[in-house]
């Protein structure tokens, strides 16, 4: 296209990239603070809407799905939401999952989440857990710590 682009600005796809920070103390979701359980308030504004959010049968939860972000979160409360999920591999068997795969960062300590992810103990107020499947890290779950 030229020097001007004279198409909707509303209409435009927004491309965010995801980063989480996790930290000894707190976790942040592109900049943002966040603690567990979380509600879907509060992810709405880092996150924004989720994409959809369906009914997981035979329960009482729901599933909330950020497609464009790879993010997905089950709960039967949204104002008690204890860990978000981010999938880097769709294909791993979700009964839900979100259309595209998670792309962002995920760091510890400052550090890819592959070469830190032993520094998460109990003893920090929030759990990290990478999920592998056929040797490959397929998702990363992020949520609240029991123990603290």
């Amino acid at each position: 296209m030229g020097i001007f682009d004279w198409r909707n600005p509303k209409n435009r796809k927004k491309n965010r990239t995801i980063t989480v920070e996790c930290n000894p103390n707190e976790v942040r979701i592109n900049g943002i603070e966040i603690s567990f359980p979380t509600n879907y308030g509060e992810l709405i504004g880092i996150l924004g809407e989720a994409s959809r959010i369906e009914p997981i049968k035979q329960t009482n939860n729901d599933v909330y799905l950020w497609d464009e972000h790879g993010i997905y979160c089950s709960t039967n409360d949204p104002e008690k939401m204890l860990m978000v999920l981010f999938v880097e591999d769709n294909r791993y068997g979700l009964g839900h999952q979100p259309k595209q795969n998670y792309t962002g960062a995920i760091l510890v300590d400052g550090a890819p989440i592959e070469t830190n992810i032993d520094n998460v103990g109990l003893d920090r107020p929030y759990m990290l857990r990478s999920i592998i499947k056929d040797d490959k890290q397929v998702a990363v779950a992020l949520g609240w710590n029991p123990s603290v």
